[in-house]
């Protein structure tokens, strides 16, 4: 079946519709682990580690399917990544035991691993580069929905039957959304005599070093938002006895600031002094997070300590993207293959150290992780990235339209 033509609007609000599939494969975790931990007959820790699992295979696919996403098109890579998530979501439903839902996690991994960074890279090469980062802010946006709505939706599933049904409508709706991907995803025509060449992808984009310094302030500022986003939950119940379905709303309010922060996050990706805002962001981000889990204030101060962190944090995703973009020239899905690698050792330090954390001294551990993460994040970002890149916005939008022109 031949594709049927889109706008870039139309483009983006179908991508937009699939990260967030990817993003609620991970964050789902969250409202089940309380569940999961009873049904496995395993602690919130162990399960907790489900996310590390699943950031390990994201990790290591994302990466490695970059060169050949550049080289031969994002569209068949996203298209496969779309099905491998729909099949590891229903698997996940028939696990029998702990080693089997960890196989069929890891499994969910190398499917969502595929999708945000050919979204990223179909989205960068349809919109011109006066209105890219905000077109990305949109596209990071959705991962917030996620949260909005996916938590509130997959503990109201959790109610209704139990852990296996939020995997089940989740897997099947990810196959609704793959055949929505397959009929109207544009066709991306390549020119013949392309080969497939990693070295030549990997040096176009690695040996610039601000581009590592980046990725590791990006990987620091995402363990202290996973940190936060993977043990709100748990905490409301265990440190506030609140049932798991009263959780839903706090949640939701979470999401709505990870919303919010992405679309802010779009605003400041074309700014002069966007990676100044960056910084900010991290520090101010740390804080909040950090009293969440170890100052004993009333539960909805808490969420509006969480919301208020999770919106800073989130606001960078925008901006890092927008930049490794314009650093990538023809590498680019190369380049938010290593975005996502960063993102996803973010959640595994998240969500496995703040396990960790956890077992070792309670929530406050968890917030001393999430703090000192971020405010790591800020200070790499000042030693490693030259003050003169703050300045690059309008001098590479001014090159992108002349290229294009």
């Amino acid at each position: 079946m031949t594709p049927r033509p889109t706008s870039p609007t139309g483009t983006l609000l179908l991508l937009c519709i699939v990260v967030n599939f990817a993003s609620v494969a991970v964050v789902m975790l969250g409202p089940l682990l309380v569940a999961l931990a009873h049904a496995f007959q395993t602690s919130v820790p162990v399960v907790g580690q489900l996310g590390g699992v699943t950031a390990l295979t994201w990790g290591i696919t994302a990466p490695l399917a970059g060169p050949i996403a550049d080289t031969y098109g994002q569209r068949p890579l996203l298209l496969t990544g779309v099905l491998l998530l729909a099949v590891g979501l229903l698997g996940a439903a028939l696990a029998w035991n702990y080693p089997a839902l960890v196989a069929w996690r890891l499994l969910t991994g190398v499917g969502a691993a595929l999708i945000p960074p050919n979204s990223l890279a179909i989205v960068s090469e349809v919109f011109p580069p006066t209105v890219r980062g905000k077109a990305i802010g949109w596209l990071i946006s959705a991962g917030g929905l996620s949260a909005v709505g996916g938590a509130p939706l997959v503990l109201a599933l959790l109610a209704v039957g139990g852990w296996q049904l939020p995997f089940t409508v989740l897997g099947l709706a990810s196959l609704g959304v793959g055949l929505l991907c397959w009929v109207w995803l544009p066709q991306q025509p390549r020119p013949p005599g392309h080969t497939l060449a990693f070295v030549a992808h990997y040096r176009a984009v690695g040996t610039q070093g601000m581009f590592w310094g980046m990725l590791l302030a990006n990987a620091l500022e995402q363990i202290a938002f996973f940190g936060l986003l993977s043990y709100l939950a748990a905490h409301l119940i265990q440190s506030y006895h609140l049932p798991a379905g009263d959780t839903a709303l706090p949640l939701a309010l979470v999401g709505g600031g990870v919303i919010v922060g992405s679309f802010l996050g779009g605003q400041v990706a074309d700014h002069r002094w966007r990676l100044g805002w960056f910084a900010l962001s991290c520090v101010g981000s740390g804080v909040p997070a950090a009293v969440v889990f170890t100052v004993g204030v009333s539960p909805w101060t808490l969420v509006a300590l969480a919301c208020g962190a999770a919106c800073l944090a989130r606001l960078s995703s925008a901006v890092v993207a927008t930049v490794l973009l314009e650093l990538a020239g023809g590498s680019r899905t190369t380049a938010t293959g290593l975005f996502a690698l960063s993102n996803q050792v973010g959640v595994f330090g998240g969500s496995s150290l703040g396990g960790l954390m956890l077992a070792l001294g309670g929530f406050p551990l968890v917030g001393l992780l999430c703090g000192v993460a971020a405010v790591l994040a800020a200070l790499v970002l000042g030693l490693t990235v030259r003050a003169s890149a703050v300045c690059r916005a309008p001098r590479a939008l001014q090159e992108d339209a002349t290229a294009a022109d």
